[in-house]
């Protein structure tokens, strides 16, 4: 039986690292240089949060944190969250790395419809920085010393960003962003 996993092979200049996620659930990680990333890659060309690889109905996405030197996959650089299929090459700063997807998942590795949503959902400046931090993956207390205000602030932001949305939780938060192709805007760099 094939496994329901997928890899991302980190080129470092030491040599190169394998890392293993699941496809059977919802998954998100970061790359970057800060420790608390999921991939941590050590490049002074990348961000200390330099983008993000989640997992939609299978497909995987690259999504780029507004990194200064830009997240690239097979050397085009990305704007809104790129699927990504077996075999693609990503860089980050100088670092490469390859996506490694098991047979039963590679069938349809990219959508066939390319349209971007046209209306972004209507929210408040302030919920705004939260839906970006929650997509980043920051806890309430993280976001809520990042955006200097006090955890139960963020939790009633979040609790209107799900009304507003129609949606049950964080990880739908991230889902969402990911599915609509939202941009982190650039007010929301993590550099």
């Amino acid at each position: 039986m094939m496994s329901d996993n997928w890899q991302i092979v980190v080129h470092h200049s030491q040599g190169r690292q394998v890392i293993t996620l699941g496809l059977n659930h919802a998954v998100c990680c970061t790359i970057g240089r800060d420790p608390q990333n999921t991939i941590v890659i050590k490049d002074n060309y990348v961000s200390r949060y330099h983008a993000t690889l989640q997992v939609v109905h299978t497909r995987i996405y690259l999504g780029d944190l507004n990194s200064r030197n830009g997240s690239f996959v097979n050397g085009r650089r990305i704007i809104t969250p790129t699927p990504l299929g077996h075999g693609d090459r990503l860089r980050c700063g100088q670092t490469e790395l390859d996506v490694v997807i098991p047979v039963p998942c590679r069938s349809s590795p990219h959508p066939t419809d390319d349209t971007v949503p046209s209306i972004h959902p209507v929210l408040t400046p302030s919920e705004e920085k939260v839906f970006w931090q929650v997509v980043q993956g920051f806890t309430n207390k993280e976001i809520g010393k990042r955006l200097q205000i006090s955890p139960r602030t963020v939790q009633t932001h979040l609790s209107s960003i799900m009304t507003k949305l129609t949606l049950e939780n964080r990880s739908q938060i991230v889902r969402f962003a990911f599915e609509h192709q939202f941009r982190l805007p650039s007010a929301h760099t993590c550099n």
